[in-house]
């Protein structure tokens, strides 16, 4: 039986954590670098991972590079994996939009799987485009342990996924910054792929 090993490591702190950080490009803090560092550190001696994937934005691939660089390893970004766009609202403050539209704004953070901001992309279509994202991921590297480094929200989706749960119930899952989690794939020839949710755990 062949397994796939898929480590999946959210950013750490940015420079603007008070803002719908989706898809503007804000880079990380130093604090952040370190925290990405610390959840890291257990399993860097030797490194497991022969394949870094990360989302494009800065905050993931500055950080995916750095480690790539260390560990021989090749980086490949994938924008499948990148954050909810928030449309009219990316990258402006949370105070600001919800003085402007509390109605809307309350709806969105409350029931983001039945509202979406202006000009912003729907929860049915963001979960949709980080499936598709990771179902290409496993059948291109099947077989491989790898490294995934992305946002927050891919995340819930990916372990709601997993699990199987109700859109509804993807906000009930915490995931910190540098939070890592670890998914395992069973493949056997003639059954339907078998994954696994092995941990999800904060950092240090």
């Amino acid at each position: 039986m062949e397994t796939t090993t898929i480590d999946i490591l959210r950013h750490g702190r940015t420079t603007a954590d008070d803002i719908f950080r989706g898809q503007v490009d804000t880079p990380l803090a130093e604090e952040g670098f370190l925290q990405m560092q610390a959840s890291l550190a257990p399993y860097r001696d030797p490194s497991p991972w022969q394949l870094v994937i990360s989302s494009p934005l800065q905050r993931c691939l500055n950080f995916a590079e750095t480690l790539a660089q260390e560990i021989n390893s090749e980086v490949l970004t994938q924008r499948g994996f990148i954050e909810m766009d928030y449309g009219d609202w990316d990258g402006r403050p949370f105070k600001e939009v919800r003085a402007e539209d509390p109605e809307l704004f309350n709806n969105v953070w409350q029931k983001p799987y039945d509202y979406a901001p202006p000009n912003g992309e729907t929860f049915h279509d963001f979960y949709e485009r980080v499936d598709g994202a990771w179902q290409q991921l496993v059948s291109d590297h099947q077989g491989k342990h790898m490294l995934l480094v992305c946002h927050g929200g891919v995340i819930r989706a990916l372990l709601g996924k997993l699990m199987q749960s109700p859109l509804t119930a993807l906000s009930r899952i915490d995931v910190p910054y540098a939070s890592l989690s670890q998914i395992k794939i069973y493949h056997q020839p003639g059954r339907a792929d078998w994954p696994q949710l092995s941990f999800h755990r904060p950092r240090p």
